[in-house]
């Protein structure tokens, strides 16, 4: 509980912070945010999280049997962000993503690989509208022709 309100004291400093420093910054409107509009959202939702963990700090739980290390799950997790940063421009963004997303949740969490699948085609084809379509970001094509971005 004490670990809790010492983050939580340091999540609302660092979201005052934030905030102030991006008050600054011009906010644009909703349909064009400006450089200041995410910083300060940001910084709210630390702030709120911070004064949650001062507030309402959790119990210490300590499990009656030793943990687990994940060096593996997280050395496989490392391993295949790295991996994407290489694939990313030969296989394109929507393969890459979902290749990425599939071996996180399949094998990094443990997932079924049905649920794994579809959450990682979804995923990948939701992110891909976002930023390609909506966004406009230019998106590498790939082995898939389909371009994005202006």
């Amino acid at each position: 509980m004490f670990v809790d309100r010492i983050a939580g004291i340091g999540a609302i400093a660092g979201g005052i912070v934030l905030a102030f420093f991006s008050w600054k910054l011009d906010w644009g409107n909703w349909k064009m945010p400006g450089p200041g509009a995410w910083p300060f959202l940001l910084a709210m939702i630390i702030s709120l999280i911070g004064g949650w963990l001062v507030f309402y700090p959790q119990p210490s739980i300590r499990p009656s049997y030793p943990p687990h290390p994940r060096w593996g799950k997280w050395a496989m997790a490392l391993g295949t962000l790295f991996g994407y940063v290489f694939i990313l421009q030969p296989l394109g963004y929507l393969v890459a993503t979902l290749l990425l997303l599939f071996v996180q949740l399949h094998w990094v969490e443990d997932r079924q690989w049905k649920g794994s699948l579809f959450t990682a085609v979804l995923g990948a084809m939701i992110s891909f509208l976002v930023f390609g379509l909506w966004l406009k970001v230019m998106l590498p094509p790939g082995i898939i022709p389909i371009r994005a971005g202006s």
